[in-house]
């Protein structure tokens, strides 16, 4: 939203600050003096486990952190570079070595590495190890995108996210690695930026905690260790290594609940900058993303996309950087009127006219939009601790405070002659799956696409606490056609003829090891928008 009062000096500051911080001032650009030396190490440099991401028809990029002692402020490296060397095979033991390529890891990126592989072949398996100091990682599998022209028959990936380290045991990253998908989509809550807390709001002991020393992060070692400590489960590296990952973020990555240039304490914008800057830069160091995705200061170029073949194409988008402050104060909200203004928006300008321009161009048979919070409607009333006062009751930090943007995006869709609309999402720790309709708000008008949202892999969520209640959310939402309070995540079969969605749970995830079962599963026919229940 514009703000309330004009402050003449609000933009200077601003642009300065984005200037200063996009000129190296958080250390973006390595600079450590002389050339990679040989290194030694006496104890495994790759705890943090290796990944790879963000595919194309030729190659991809693999990433790996070097980090002997990953919860020091430097990982228990000196400030020396270190020669990295990665091997690329066409075979799961690695013994047809296809390409070997040396990089280098400097200090200043916190000794990680982002190797963008080219020259491959489209639509393929290729596994890597990297190799550094006389030791060697594990070996993981990447996976290239298919040719643009091609015909698929089928496409297999995974949707999940929202893992607090404290809330449990991530048995379904290791349901996700004996998937052996081609891809993992990951919507955000990659990390949880509040500090150490032995007990839950109920004072329930949590699951497991962290270490006593972590406090909420607001400095780059805050966050680089956080990252650090959530990479060393093993269930979450076995994810890594098994295929790759549409990396995402939403707010947890920074702050909870930050919108643009702001956080709910209302911190002044040139101080919460400059945390966004080192949060995203934290997240640039241990995610496998490209470098046309490497934060300049505050900002990242977030929002791509990826084609995979005339089956479907698929925008990661970005609802945190450049959408409106959440209207009315924040929360769950009855009357919120300014939640409809016509000038707020999720996206911001440049990232709805490049889906626009997007949706427009393509040709794929499923039209995905990959993002993190809710996109349909959703009346809350029901839930616990939400007072019914005879209104709907909307989650503003949701779509539903920014009303007359999710209308602009369901008009893209109708004007790119969309028919076949999925919308991903997550952030809400339940999983839910709901029909969108031309008008948002008369589930009776044409239904227009899907969303399917992934519950947590271990963040506590809710729900109705008894079947009458339950029954009145069912009612207050007609759109909604499944929800469940499970921990777990979402496994999609696309095919020309259906998209099969299975809601996938874990028992409990008070202790590691829990097997995933499908708990309900759901089909979309293609070029017949609309859920069934199979």
């Amino acid at each position: 939203m514009p703000p309330d009062h004009f402050d003449p000096f609000a933009l200077d500051r601003r642009t300065v600050l984005r200037g200063a911080l996009g000129a190296g001032l958080i250390g973006i650009v390595p600079a450590s003096a002389g050339a990679a030396a040989p290194a030694s190490f006496s104890t495994d440099p790759f705890t943090l486990g290796i990944a790879s991401g963000d595919p194309a028809p030729d190659g991809f990029v693999l990433w790996t952190r070097l980090a002997p002692e990953p919860l020091k402020a430097r990982g228990g490296m000196s400030a020396q570079p270190v020669e990295v060397t990665v091997e690329i095979a066409d075979d799961p033991a690695m013994t047809r070595i296809l390409r070997s390529e040396r990089t280098t890891a400097y200090l200043e990126l916190a000794h990680s590495v982002h190797v963008e592989v080219e020259g491959l072949a489209p639509g393929r398996d290729y596994f890597y190890r990297f190799r550094a100091g006389g030791a060697e990682s594990p070996i993981g599998r990447a996976r290239t995108l298919p040719a643009p022209d091609a015909t698929l028959q089928q496409l297999r990936f995974a949707s999940a996210g929202c893992q607090r380290w404290e809330g449990g045991y991530y048995a379904a990253w290791r349901a996700i690695a004996e998937e052996q998908l081609d891809f993992v989509f990951h919507y955000g809550d990659y990390i949880y930026e509040y500090g150490f807390a032995a007990t839950d709001k109920n004072d329930a002991p949590w699951p497991r905690t962290m270490p006593k020393d972590f406090s909420t992060c607001y400095t780059l070692t805050d966050y680089r260790r956080r990252y650090a400590l959530y990479k060393s489960d093993p269930d979450l590296k076995a994810a890594h290594a098994s295929c790759p990952f549409l990396i995402s973020f939403d707010d947890h990555e920074i702050a909870n609940n930050w919108a643009s240039e702001s956080d709910p304490k209302q911190t002044p914008p040139e101080a919460f900058l400059f945390r966004r800057a080192m949060a995203l830069q934290a997240w640039y160091e241990h995610m496998p993303v490209r470098r046309t995705q490497r934060p300049r200061g505050p900002d990242v170029q977030a929002y791509r996309g990826f084609r995979f073949g005339k089956l479907a194409d698929i925008a990661v988008l970005d609802t945190r950087q450049y959408r409106s402050r959440q209207p009315c104060g924040d929360g769950f909200l009855a009357g919120c009127t300014e939640a409809d203004a016509p000038d707020r928006t999720m996206l911001g300008a440049a990232q709805e006219q490049w889906l626009a321009t997007r949706l427009k161009q393509g040709d794929a048979t499923w039209r995905v939009l990959a993002q993190q919070v809710l996109f349909a409607p959703f009346d809350w009333r029901g839930f616990p601790k939400i007072e019914d006062k005879g209104e709907p009751v909307f989650d503003v930090d949701t779509w539903n405070g920014a009303t007359a943007a999710r209308d602009r995006l369901i008009a893209m869709l109708d004007e790119a002659k969309v028919t076949n609309a999925v919308v991903l999402s997550g952030d809400l720790h339940r999983a839910l799956a709901l029909e969108l309709h031309r008008d948002a708000r008369n589930p009776n008008s044409p239904c227009v696409g899907v969303e399917f949202l992934s519950t947590s892999i271990s963040s506590v969520g809710g729900a109705p606490p008894d079947d009458a209640t339950m029954a009145t959310m069912h009612r207050n939402n007609p759109q909604l056609k499944f929800f469940s309070d499970q921990r777990g995540y979402t496994r999609h079969t696309v095919t020309p003829q259906q998209w099969l969605a299975d809601f996938r749970a874990i028992d409990s995830i008070a202790v590691p090891g829990h097997p995933a079962t499908t708990i309900r599963s759901l089909v979309v026919e293609a070029g017949r928008p609309g859920l069934i229940t199979r």
